[in-house]
């Protein structure tokens, strides 16, 4: 796809998610002051999937396979852009180009299921979590990470990173709207702001919550 796209906001959500591989790679993500603030949340991912075995766990927008990389665990790994599966291939054992919202998996497949700023690139957050659910055991969890777009976009102001909005962020994500969605077949187990746990969303740069599939 040409990187000329006059506006990617009126693309399909493949065709932008594809757009956006093509322009911005995910090296600067993991390095840098954003590299910092990844590592972060990944820990605290990372921390709550210990013991599980990898093909009990499905990593939904795994992008290009960082998430997992050099820890020995090998989930089920899956990003609707085959640029970024293509990048990921050398980081991956399990991997496979498929859309988040029709999940090629049998209904209660998985034990977790990640989705890892994931739900802001998508115009239905909603419907996303409810196929997340159905690949789910009863009882499994979805451990999910999303941004503060305002103090992000903030940031990346700072950083002269343009647009200051990730052109491929499609809804914007609070806490509110996470319980919201969540209150549909799940039970928050978990929820805290990062990096500064004791302030407000309004003051942090994402949100993490697990949630158990009732």
């Amino acid at each position: 796809m040409s990187s000329s796209v006059t506006n990617p906001r009126n693309l399909s959500e493949r065709d932008l998610h594809e757009y956006v591989a093509e322009v911005e790679g995910h090296d600067s993500q993991v390095t840098g002051v954003v590299g910092y603030f990844y590592r972060l949340y990944r820990a605290e991912v990372l921390e709550r999937v210990a013991g599980v075995e990898g093909r009990r766990i499905l990593e939904v927008g795994c992008g290009e396979g960082m998430m997992f990389d050099g820890t020995g665990t090998h989930p089920v790994q899956m990003d609707v852009s085959m640029t970024r599966v293509g990048r990921a291939a050398g980081r991956c054992r399990l991997l496979l180009c498929a859309d988040g919202y029709q999940l090629p998996f049998a209904t209660g497949s998985f034990d977790v299921v990640l989705l890892i700023a994931v739900l802001e690139h998508t115009r239905e957050p909603d419907r996303m979590l409810a196929e997340a659910r159905r690949v789910l055991t009863r009882g499994g969890r979805a451990i999910m990470v999303v941004p503060n777009d305002v103090t992000m976009s903030a940031g990346r102001l700072l950083l002269r990173k343009f647009p200051i909005r990730y052109p491929d962020h499609l809804t914007f994500t609070t806490p509110r709207k996470m319980r919201r969605w969540l209150s549909h077949g799940f039970r928050i187990r978990e929820a805290f702001t990062l990096p500064f746990r004791r302030l407000p969303f309004a003051a942090n740069l994402y949100y993490f919550a697990v949630a158990e599939k009732l």
